[in-house]
């Protein structure tokens, strides 16, 4: 049976009812925004994120049966994913190993120090400036400005309220431009066309 066009619910309901051709429609339908969603989070973290990604939906195979299709599956989706970094990250933390892969730390030893082009000097510098800040504001900024979520959906993914999630990004402008005037006292003056960069990269992989 062709699933393409089937709606979350009513994969869901063919998984349950023992249809692993749609279970594998519906994991194409949100891997790739899940691990996005999850990329930036962990710091960039390529093997983290692939690793977690899988964690997500084998979390939501197990408890298919406790779906309420009635609600936003996608937030449902977004919220085992943000459980599962938490714990990722409250993990490291307490191993106190590296958020970088191999990887990661190649990147930025090989740097180069200047950038011909202005808006990928922003985005760079944006990047760095995100993984200066806590996880809950970070994680915020990913949902709202590279995910494109609004603050309800946001509010469901973190089991908060609309009015906290708005507290949560306004605080996060603020460590940013704090962080970003400490890396880049120059641009302090343009920190609103940083700000501005993040809607503009919306949907891109920093």
């Amino acid at each position: 049976m062709n699933h393409l066009s089937n709606s979350d619910a009513e994969l869901i309901q063919a998984t349950i009812n023992d249809d692993q051709e749609a279970f594998k429609i519906f994991v194409e339908r949100y891997q790739k925004p899940i691990y996005s969603y999850l990329y930036r989070f962990l710091y960039q973290n390529r093997e983290a994120a692939e690793d977690i990604t899988q964690s997500v939906f084998l979390k939501v195979y197990q408890n298919l049966n406790t779906i309420d299709t009635a609600k936003s599956i996608k937030s449902w989706i977004y919220r085992i994913a943000h459980n599962e970094a938490a714990n990722y990250l409250r993990s490291v933390s307490r191993k106190k190993e590296s958020l970088f892969d191999d990887e990661q730390w190649s990147k930025m030893a090989d740097q180069k120090e200047h950038q011909e082009d202005n808006s990928e000097q922003y985005s760079e510098l944006i990047q760095k400036a995100l993984e200066k800040i806590k996880p809950k504001y970070r994680e915020v900024i990913v949902l709202y400005y590279f995910e494109e979520k609004s603050y309800e959906e946001i509010a469901t993914i973190l089991n908060s309220s609309a009015n906290s999630v708005g507290t949560q990004i306004r605080r996060a402008k603020q460590h940013l431009k704090k962080i970003l005037d400490k890396l880049a006292p120059d641009l302090a003056a343009i920190f609103i066309v940083l700000i501005s960069l993040l809607s503009i990269e919306r949907g891109r992989t920093l």
